[in-house]
C-alpha cells in the first residue's frame, strides 16, 4: 500500500543552482548594459559641451566674387559650434549649389578646433545674349549665373539660336566660340563680338569692321588664310570672309555692320 502513497516533489539541486546562475548572468548583463548606456549618455554629453571640440576659427579662401557671408550661411556652422556634430558632406554638396562656385574643398582640424574651405570659382570670359537675356560663361564655356546690368569680357549673341540638344549642344558651341576667338586674337585681329546663328554658324566680327563666318572648328589655318586674304586684297568695312570651306575663302559684303545683330 505504500507504493501508492503521495510523494512529495523535491527539486533538484542543480536545477536550482542553474536557474541561480541564470539569474546572476541576467543581472551582470542588465547592470554591463546600464553602465553601458551610461557611459555613452555621459560621453556625449561630454563631447557636446567640451571647450575642445568647439569651432574655435573658419578660414575661406578663394572667394572673390561671393560674401563671406554667404559661404557662412551655406557651410551653416560658426564659432562656438560643435564641430563633431556637423556634416562636412552635406555643407560641401550646398556650396556646389551655388551659381559662382566651380569647386569647393573643406578640411577640418582638432588643434586647434576649426574649418578650412578654399573655393575655386568660375572665371567669366563673356556675355551671353540668349532670347534677350544676359548670361555670363565661364572659360569653359558653361552659363553659370545671370549676367549683370554691365556686360563682362567678350559680348557673344545668340538671339536666334535655339540648341537642337539643349545644355549639351549650348555648351559645345559656346566652348567652340571661345576657342575660336582665342585663335583669332592670338594672330593680332581684335574681336568686337562674336554672333552665333541659326545651326551653330558663328559671325566673329573684328574691329576692323570685317566678319569672319565659320561653321564649327576655328583653326590657326584658316586664319592665316584670312590673314592672307587681308593683305592681298584689302577687304574694305562690312566685308564677309566665309571660312566655313576648309581650302577656300568666299568673299561678300553687307554694307558694314548695319542692321546685324
Amino acid at each position: 500500500m505504500n507504493d501508492y502513497k503521495e510523494t512529495k516533489k523535491i527539486a533538484s539541486k542543480k536545477k536550482t543552482l542553474s536557474k541561480i546562475n541564470l539569474a546572476i548572468r541576467v543581472s551582470i548583463w542588465l547592470c554591463l548594459s546600464v553602465s553601458g548606456a551610461l557611459i555613452v549618455f555621459c560621453g556625449t554629453a561630454y563631447v557636446v559641451n567640451s571647450e575642445l571640440f568647439k569651432v574655435r576659427e573658419i578660414t575661406i579662401k578663394g572667394n572673390e566674387h561671393m560674401d563671406n557671408d554667404e559661404v557662412l550661411a551655406l557651410l551653416d556652422i560658426e564659432e562656438g559650434d560643435n564641430i563633431l556634430g556637423w556634416d562636412m558632406d552635406a555643407a560641401r554638396q550646398r556650396l556646389l549649389t551655388h551659381p559662382w562656385i566651380k569647386d569647393v574643398g573643406i578640411t577640418r582640424s582638432f588643434i586647434p578646433t576649426g574649418v578650412g574651405v578654399r573655393i575655386v570659382e568660375h572665371r567669366p570670359t563673356a556675355t551671353l545674349i540668349l532670347k534677350d537675356k544676359p548670361y555670363l560663361i565661364s572659360e569653359d564655356g558653361v552659363v553659370f549665373a545671370s549676367a549683370p546690368e554691365d556686360n563682362y569680357g567678350l559680348m557673344i549673341q545668340a538671339r536666334e539660336y535655339a540648341p537642337s540638344r539643349g545644355e549639351e549642344d549650348l555648351h559645345d558651341v559656346l566652348k567652340a566660340a571661345i576657342r575660336a576667338v582665342s585663335i583669332v586674337e592670338s594672330k593680332g585681329l581684335k574681336v568686337r563680338d562674336l554672333v552665333i546663328e541659326a545651326g551653330g554658324v558663328m559671325n566673329i566680327r573684328l574691329d576692323k569692321g570685317i566678319t569672319l563666318v565659320i561653321l564649327g572648328e576655328m583653326t590657326p589655318l584658316k586664319v592665316d588664310m584670312a590673314l592672307k586674304a587681308m593683305r592681298e586684297i584689302k577687304p574694305t568695312c562690312g566685308t564677309v570672309m566665309d571660312l566655313t570651306c576648309e581650302d577656300k575663302i568666299v568673299l561678300r559684303n553687307r554694307g558694314g555692320y548695319g542692321g546685324e545683330g
